[in-house]
């Protein structure tokens, strides 16, 4: 963690650029001027007595009179009970605004969420939300950044399933399914891509390369769980098959009743059908006369 890391932290708590880079200078330096500010923090002069005046106010900064007037940052420490204390209120009046309007939106079945860090919020959202069953198709860094909230679904006995065609990290909670593959030699020619289906009826399918830029569809919709959880299953299938390991078990545990209706089915199918063409029906010719 640098300098960036410290800015870029407090622009996420709302400070300004230019108040957080005025802050990490003044932490960095001690005791000063404007002007040494905005030389070392690289702000304008116009603005840089600005956004130290608004650090003073929101108790990041002190004012020390003089000629000239210096500034010192407030201790990182208290600071940090400061924002952490104005947090915890906010949230308090927000949950009370919240309960005063006595409404309760209608959710939709599906939503977006843009940014690596929003996707990944979303699936721990998930994670920690389920209650029955867990299956997840991801890559070790991912599986990584979600271990506490796997751990905590584990400890709460829910059922949980981890694909991935590198090698899964060894204290990542649930049952393995893997290729054993390295992920570097993966990433040669595959994304980062992510698939998670909770409690058979809410499902993140999405990117996770890692950017701003990646994105991630979140539904509740049944037919669309299903639909996913079946890929997970055909993709432990062929893991199977390559192992020679049978999968009646894990098969039946993921999809539940749905294997036995359709093994009774497939026993009944009087002919199979694999790769056969067909070409498309001759247009008839139009009588003319």
């Amino acid at each position: 963690m640098g300098e960036a890391d410290l800015i870029q932290a407090l622009t996420d708590h709302g400070f300004s650029l230019n108040e957080s880079r005025a802050y990490t200078a003044l932490l960095q330096s001690g005791p000063s001027t404007g002007y040494e500010v905005g030389q070392k923090a690289q702000i304008p002069r116009s603005a840089v007595y600005g956004a130290l005046r608004r650090l003073v106010s929101a108790g990041a900064a002190r004012s020390i009179a003089g000629h000239p007037e210096r500034f010192v940052a407030a201790p990182a420490g208290n600071l940090l009970s400061l924002l952490r204390d104005r947090f915890d209120a906010s949230v308090v009046r927000f949950e009370k605004a919240v309960r005063s309007l006595d409404t309760d939106p209608p959710v939709p079945d599906a939503f977006s969420v843009r940014g690596y860090e929003r996707v990944l919020e979303e699936a721990k959202t998930l994670i920690d939300g389920a209650t029955t069953q867990i299956v997840l198709s991801a890559w070790p860094r991912e599986l990584h950044r979600l271990n506490g909230s796997l751990s905590e679904a584990v400890r709460r006995k829910v059922p949980t399933y981890v694909f991935s065609h590198a090698t899964i990290p060894e204290d990542v909670p649930g049952r393995h399914f893997s290729y054993g593959h390295q992920e570097k030699d993966l990433e040669a020619f595959w994304k980062h891509r992510f698939v998670l289906v909770v409690d058979d009826q809410r499902t993140l399918i999405g990117a996770t390369e890692g950017t701003d830029t990646d994105n991630a569809v979140i539904s509740e919709t049944d037919a669309i769980a299903e639909i996913t959880t079946s890929q997970i299953a055909l993709d432990l299938t062929l893991l199977a098959q390559r192992a020679g390991a049978d999968t009646s078990e894990v098969m039946a545990a993921i999809l539940g009743d749905r294997v036995g209706r359709l093994d009774e089915l497939f026993a009944r199918s009087p002919i199979s059908v694999f790769d056969r063409y067909v070409a498309p029906a001759r247009k008839k010719k139009r009588k003319t006369g």
